[in-house]
């Protein structure tokens, strides 16, 4: 048997178009971490250039590959063919330079220097091309679908191409890896022969333009002609305690503005303003009574064992519905421990989770009770050996 306990705890959603905000990214996913759940998206699956967005594939394959950090490999001139005609970025790596991998890993990532990107991968693979096998290779094991690499800078080709959704993919699977969290989180980095100190993009940029981005604990920036400005950043609600990742492609390049870091900033702080954790039921709160029989105690009151959370907008009052299907009345036969049903946690007509109901302890037999709620049946059977008995009388 159902029962339908309808709770008078109640939500209203004020729904608000995200889409309205004043960004210039056109194409968006934002992931609510503590869920591993999209909770906006624009255009999270078109084809795209992603820019130096690229180097997440490149770095976390360069990890993957290294066995010492601190061995140590020399720089040579024809590492850095091409790049100058490209107007990629670099940190000014020398020719015969000794460095390390650990050197090379953060002159890439946070600098986002193309000279380090090349001197690191072909000291792996002996070749770019090479290394862009293996970075395919990575994309089909991870299924990122849209996902293809053709170089490890993130130089503009049409074949160098990836969705937000996908650099999102690879990023969370990027930063189960300890030394990936390590610098993608690190804000600046001195080389092991001090010769160069590289900063995050993302601090220098955020200074720049007086922004404040203390709460975005991570990031890859990214910049060509095709792709925009290009953002993947790691981001915490201190105050709710939630984590965010974000990935935007294809903002604004007009240099009155860091466009990328501006949408990033609009967006965190929407969501940090207007979403948190509701506590639709708390642990020990009631959420069911059940009627006894045959005892002198007329109900069973059952309690909640955990606290339920729903992610929501700032709400005012709708409803909760709370739907059980189980054993409906408790015997004195039923013990303790076990399993009557579940109830089933409805959030606006959507199931958000369900409750294993327990019985809490044993209840007693009533002779009394018994009685009483068998009263017919006792003045039948009364009435029955009466007339037993006078025949039984009768006959001797």
């Amino acid at each position: 048997m159902e029962k339908i306990i309808i709770i008078v705890l109640t939500f209203f959603i004020i729904t608000t178009n995200v889409k309205s905000l004043n960004i210039s990214s056109e194409n968006v996913v934002l992931y609510n971490l503590n869920e591993d759940k999209i909770i906006y998206e624009k255009n999270m699956n078109k084809k795209t250039s992603i820019a130096s967005l690229t180097k997440i594939m490149t770095t976390l394959v360069a990890i993957e590959n290294i066995d010492n950090y601190n061995k140590k490999v020399t720089i040579s001139e024809n590492m850095f063919n091409g790049l100058k005609e490209q107007n990629a970025a670099v940190i000014g790596l020398k020719n015969k330079q000794v460095v390390t991998y650990n050197d090379l890993l953060y002159g890439m990532f946070l600098a986002s220097a193309a000279d380090a990107t090349r001197a690191l991968t072909i000291n792996i693979s002996k070749s770019e091309e090479e290394f862009v096998k293996l970075m395919n290779k990575k994309a089909k094991e991870l299924n990122l679908k849209n996902t293809s690499f053709k170089n490890t800078i993130g130089l503009d080709d049409n074949d160098n191409y990836s969705t937000v959704n996908d650099v999102a993919i690879l990023l969370k699977e990027a930063l189960k890896n300890d030394k990936f969290k390590e610098i993608f989180t690190a804000k600046s980095y001195k080389f092991s022969d001090n010769s160069i100190k590289v900063s995050s993009t993302l601090v220098k940029t955020s200074k720049k333009y007086n922004y404040d981005t203390s709460y975005i604990i991570g990031a890859k920036t990214g910049y060509t002609i095709d792709a925009g400005r290009c953002l993947a950043s790691l981001a915490i609600d201190k105050k709710n305690n939630i984590k965010y990742l974000l990935v935007t492609t294809n903002a604004n390049i007009d240099k009155k503005e860091a466009y990328h870091i501006l949408d990033a900033t609009i967006i965190y702080k929407y969501y940090f303003s207007n979403y948190k954790y509701y506590n639709l039921i708390n642990k020990n709160d009631k959420i069911l009574t059940l009627k006894t029989k045959y005892s002198k105690q007329q109900k069973v009151n059952i309690y909640s064992n955990k606290t339920i959370k729903l992610y929501l907008k700032k709400y005012n009052k709708n409803k909760l519905k709370l739907k059980y299907k189980g054993i409906d009345v408790i015997t004195p036969e039923i013990k303790k421990n076990q399993k009557l049903g579940t109830v089933n946690v409805i959030y606006d007509n959507k199931e958000i989770d369900k409750i294993d109901v327990y019985m809490p302890y044993n209840v007693k037999f009533s002779i009394l009770k018994y009685l009483n709620d068998n009263i017919y049946l006792v003045v039948i059977s009364i009435f029955v050996l009466i007339i037993m008995i006078i025949f039984i009388i009768k006959k001797l």
